[in-house]
């Protein structure tokens, strides 16, 4: 491991590494009122605006780590007393039992530190050697509030400015988890806060709450799950309706049953690609007629990490980066830059992410596509035909932008469907 790597190690839990080492130093049973360890761990979150802290158990102890621009980096080791205690502190702020649980278990909490609010949540689980700690971190005021300030590109931004002007129809973001899908979805209800437009939303659960916007949690103790909801809003007299996740049979239906209704909803979905939505969608129950009768635009997404401007290096692609390329039916670009590292990024030659876009206006012959149960290649083959830009392409155009790296694009995958359609059109033209 490189020294570039071990300072950052070591940087990341600088401040709960301090809070350790000043109670160890405490006579035992003093009482004096010193930092919790949980605290000084969230300090050391805000400095480097980590998205996920994880609590591990090993054999020496608990392994503490940190999710920054999309890797999980190690922090620090501590004993089994100490890391005992950082984790019943975290179980305490979610009202968890800190009793050793069999079951998998969560909560939720807003912890305000100095002049940020977070919100955590916090998920355990039993493994083999004990509990496992996994705690999204929410840094309210980091939440990117503008449309453009994401990543889209010009007419991908027009496209969105299109259905916000139509009030009708379904909008998905789609993506993997941790791709920004909610970032995106609550950039648009910013935009929508800002015209007299009645927004209601049914989430499980409500990541934060916008002023101007009537949130719906769910609440499936007592039976309001998203097709109540769905059915609650519609009789709100709503403009706007937002379903914060499309996650099976109920909440699909629920959906295009807004959709249908004359009324435009958005919502999130798990899915590679835009064109993955129709498959998912498919596996969710819905059939060719109800998804071309209801969808109307999809946003699908991937973070990548920035290069460090400091420290970026410009030359030529790889050969295996040309290679790749080439087998997806793209040129390389003749000058790429490099992540190298320094100390503002910590030596590792990336600070803070941007998103990769590709938006997918469905147009009239796509959805005779859909509503003829077409497969996904068939649908690939008519929107590469008809110059559709792919996220493959976006993150090109960030490549060539000295944006990010192709590294970072390769490392975003997803890219099969293309190489085989490309692969069959060069036969044909053989």
């Amino acid at each position: 491991m490189d020294s570039p790597t071990r300072s950052i190690l070591e940087y990341l839990t600088h401040e709960l590494r301090s809070a350790v080492e000043e109670r160890e130093k405490l006579p035992e049973g003093d009482e004096l009122d010193i930092p919790l360890e949980a605290e000084a761990l969230l300090r050391d979150v805000v400095r480097e605006n980590a998205t996920d802290l994880h609590l591990d158990t090993k054999a020496e102890g608990l392994l503490v780590r940190m999710r920054v621009d999309g890797r999980v980096l190690d922090g620090v080791i501590l004993t089994h007393e100490q890391g005992q205690r950082l984790a019943n502190q975290f179980k305490a702020m979610a009202r968890l039992s800190p009793v050793t649980r069999y079951q998998p278990e969560e909560g939720r909490s807003t912890y305000k530190l100095e002049d940020q609010v977070l919100d955590l949540r916090v998920s355990q689980a039993p493994c083999l050697r004990g509990d496992k700690l996994s705690i999204r971190v929410l840094i309210l005021s980091m939440i990117s509030h503008q449309l453009h300030t994401l990543g889209l590109c010009e007419d991908g931004l027009e496209h969105v400015h299109e259905w916000l002007g139509n009030i009708s129809g379904m909008l998905l973001v789609a993506g993997p988890t941790g791709s920004g899908k909610t970032t995106t979805l609550y950039a648009l209800l910013h935009q929508l806060k800002l015209h007299e437009r009645n927004v209601v939303t049914i989430e499980d659960p409500v990541e934060y709450e916008v002023d101007g916007i009537n949130h719906m949690q769910v609440d499936s103790r007592h039976g309001f799950g998203f097709p109540e909801g769905v059915k609650a809003m519609l009789h709100l007299d709503p403009d706007y309706m937002m379903l914060g996740e499309i996650r099976d049979k109920a909440s699909a239906h629920a959906a295009i049953t807004a959709a249908t209704s004359g009324h435009a909803l958005m919502s999130t979905l798990h899915s590679r690609d835009a064109v993955g939505v129709i498959d998912t969608l498919h596996h969710h129950g819905l059939c060719g007629h109800e998804i071309s009768s209801g969808l109307m635009l999809v946003i699908a997404q991937r973070l990548v990490r920035r290069v460090c401007l400091h420290c970026r290096e410009e030359g030529a692609p790889s050969q295996e980066d040309v290679n790749w390329l080439t087998t997806l039916g793209r040129v390389a670009p003749e000058r790429v830059w490099h992540a190298h590292g320094c100390n503002h990024c910590r030596g590792l030659g990336y600070h803070g992410r941007i998103g990769v876009f590709e938006v997918w206006r469905i147009d009239s012959d796509e959805y005779q596509l859909i509503l003829a149960d077409s497969d996904r290649r068939t649908l690939y083959r008519h929107l590469a035909q008809r110059g559709h830009r792919f996220m493959l392409d976006a993150g090109l155009d960030k490549v060539t932008e000295g944006v990010t790296t192709l590294s970072e694009l390769r490392s975003m995958g997803g890219y099969g469907v293309l190489a085989a359609i490309d692969q069959k059109k060069q036969k044909k033209g053989g």
